[in-house]
């Protein structure tokens, strides 16, 4: 794989505030990756900062070796799509498109048409930005974005005003979009689900670093923190140094594993996800939540949640941050 973009020890402070720290990381031509974190952790400042549009305190930024840390935003090979669309009220559908490319001096009428109906907008291409819907608005945006050529294009939390039906769909679309064409991406979102959907890697953010930076089955099998377990979901965390995943707790006792942990659970409430009863559980003792099927299970008076021993793990990190509850 090809190196494209190379951040080495990127430091922000703001009013002597760090809001990023020490970060590095290096993303590979035709990657797509996300970044999720709480939210003002610092994850739009480091999209700002990779665009030009933000100065780093320290640190340098690299594009297909060359140090762009010091380049202006409109000298940068690199697309910046935003919550909202802003799209020119005044400005067509096509015109929009067109605008970012003829800034860029890249500006050709065939590219601009296949653009337009590579996004299914060919037929809109002479509709304002109050005529079509939200979804449609981020597609010409996302168009305008490519029609610079740009060589990275950043997505900060791009679907987050949208409907959930709309924003499941687009993010989708968009996914399939970017890997048809080979381009390399950074999304940056607050939603777990949406960062391993859109990321062929995922960055964990907070505290002004990547906590964990990893391929989605590494993340959920081997969380390398209590923050990151808590944070992606679908563990139970038993102190800083050691949790279980949901799929090995159960709220019937098991037969012929061996040695095993108990504890006390009281049910919150129950709902239905893809056709299956769902109880949401509480454990007092370990101030936490968790998600388990409960079909055919009593649910009345105390619950016990049993979790075999062997199926403990330990963090890789030796971890003194906090453990995050959502």
């Amino acid at each position: 794989m090809t190196k494209l973009l190379e951040v080495n020890f990127l430091s922000k402070q703001f009013n002597h505030q760090a809001i990023i720290e020490d970060l590095s990381f290096t993303l590979y031509r035709g990657e797509i990756i996300s970044i999720v974190g709480p939210s003002a952790s610092g994850k739009t400042t480091l999209l700002r900062i990779l665009s030009g549009l933000e100065q780093p305190s320290s640190g340098s930024i690299r594009m297909e070796g060359k140090d762009i840390s010091k380049i202006k935003a409109n000298k940068r090979n690199i697309s910046l799509v935003f919550q909202q669309s802003l799209l020119f009220p005044h400005m067509t559908v096509e015109e929009n498109v067109s605008y970012g490319a003829k800034l860029a001096n890249k500006k050709r009428n065939e590219k601009i048409f296949q653009l337009l109906d590579a996004i299914g907008m060919k037929e809109f291409k002479n509709y304002y930005p109050s005529e079509i819907s939200g979804g449609q608005q981020q597609r010409v945006a996302l168009a305008r974005a490519i029609a610079t050529e740009p060589e990275v294009i950043l997505f900060d939390e791009p679907f987050s005003h949208l409907d959930l039906r709309l924003r499941k769909e687009l993010r989708t679309w968009v996914r399939k979009f970017l890997v048809e064409r080979n381009m390399t991406a950074i999304f940056v979102t607050h939603d777990t689900e949406e960062a391993m959907l859109l990321g062929n890697r995922v960055a964990i953010f907070h505290e002004g670093t990547f906590q964990q930076f990893d391929e989605n089955e590494t993340l959920y099998k081997k969380p390398k923190s209590p923050f990151v377990a808590n944070f992606i979901g679908g563990h139970l965390v038993l102190d800083k140094t050691h949790f279980v995943p949901f799929s090995s707790c159960h709220l019937l006792k098991p037969e012929n594993s061996g040695p095993y942990k108990c504890y006390g659970a009281t049910l919150q409430h129950v709902t239905y996800q893809h056709g299956q009863k769902i109880g949401h559980l509480f454990v007092k003792e370990l101030n936490q939540n968790l998600s388990l099927p409960v079909k055919d299970i009593e649910l009345e008076g105390g619950l016990k949640i049993y979790i075999p021993k062997q199926s403990i793990q330990s963090f890789s990190l030796n971890y003194t941050g906090s453990l995050y509850r959502s």
